[in-house]
């Protein structure tokens, strides 16, 4: 039993009530929800039925005006049928009824935060999202669940299976981050067959993709802040030296200088790009950057003129358009692309 439904037991109990009362009552507690959600009379006399308790409206009533008098609770009587809610600053709400919102809120999170989760901690909560489907799954007509199996996020480019990882090397990184400290790590570059043993400092973790990547420093020069993919850390201890932290070291500012995206060079470039109409029309709803400019062409073609960072992921992006689009300018980039549709002709012909 929870430790907080043991001490409000424990409450009741005091108050010279049966053991049986007490129960009762702790379930009638449980199933009342946050403020502005409500339960009914009927609600409360159909719950505690299917709990075997069969009681009268006015023990229901007798029992929701004693509860009041012991927890920040009220009853909205402004229209019928009156309802019971908990109060909307009431600090002991954790004993509140999930409603249907918060548990539709968590089922969607689930399947984003098991890997954004310190891991013992995340096991700790697994048990609010069993409770989180077991309220969609009893909602009426089912119109949460419809919701939560309608909706869907997708990447936006081609699907990869995740690398495997350590969960034991997992586990390691995500508590030295959580605890601020620093690791000595086996790490395996992309192009080493090796590993080699680094002393790290665990700045953040990020998803891309299917790729969780840590943000680190690194020995033998902690003043470069990088990311690196977490499959490729083969071991991991703990030591006692609490982790150093670059100064005035933003995470958000870390990614918002697209360093995600594989930067070639730290200024960004101006680009023109002539795309066929099909192909480009949908930069006029989500446009490359903010002072992006479409102007129409000739032979249904747009000409796309925006300050863009320059990345390889940049790259990655014009080159999926194939012969619907041309690089125009930075003309460096141009030449680039020439380089780059030779060599692909070399291998087909």
């Amino acid at each position: 039993m929870p430790n907080t439904t043991i001490n409000v037991a424990l409450r009741l109990r005091e108050k010279n009530m049966s053991t049986e009362t007490s129960i009762r009552l702790i379930h009638m507690l449980r199933f009342i929800p946050k403020y502005p959600a409500k339960r009914s009379l009927q609600n409360f006399k159909d719950h505690l039925l299917s709990l075997d308790f069969e009681v009268s409206d006015r023990t229901i009533q007798r029992d929701l005006l004693k509860l009041e008098r012991y927890f920040p609770l009220q009853c909205d009587d402004r229209s019928l049928p009156h309802g019971w809610s908990w109060l909307k600053d009431a600090k002991d709400n954790d004993l509140a009824a999930m409603d249907k919102i918060e548990a539709l809120s968590l089922s969607l999170a689930q399947k984003f935060l098991e890997e954004l989760m310190p891991i013992n901690e995340y096991e700790r909560i697994s048990n609010l999202f069993d409770r989180a489907n077991n309220v969609l799954e009893t909602s009426e007509i089912g119109k949460m669940v419809r919701w939560r199996d309608r909706v869907r996020v997708i990447p936006p480019s081609q699907k990869l299976i995740p690398p495997k990882i350590d969960q034991e090397v997992k586990m390691a990184i995500y508590d030295a981050l959580l605890n601020g400290k620093q690791i000595t790590v086996q790490y395996l570059k992309a192009s080493s067959k090796r590993a080699e043993k680094r002393l790290v400092n665990p700045l953040g973790i990020v998803l891309q993709g299917n790729v969780n990547r840590v943000v680190c420093t690194m020995d033998p020069d902690f003043n470069v802040i990088r990311h690196l993919p977490l499959h490729r850390f083969k071991r991991v201890e703990e030591n006692e030296e609490d982790s150093v932290e670059p100064k005035d070291f933003n995470m958000d500012n870390f990614i918002a200088k697209q360093s995600f995206g594989f930067l070639r060079t730290k200024d960004p470039i101006d680009i023109e790009i002539i795309f066929d109409a099909s192909a480009g029309f949908h930069l006029f709803e989500t446009p490359l950057s903010e002072n992006q400019k479409i102007n129409d062409e000739k032979n249904n073609k747009l000409r796309v003129f925006a300050t863009v960072a320059d990345t390889e992921q940049l790259r990655w992006w014009l080159l999926s358009f194939g012969e619907h689009a041309e690089v125009v300018k930075p003309v460096s980039l141009r030449n680039e692309f020439k380089k780059r549709v030779k060599l692909i002709s070399s291998i087909y012909y």
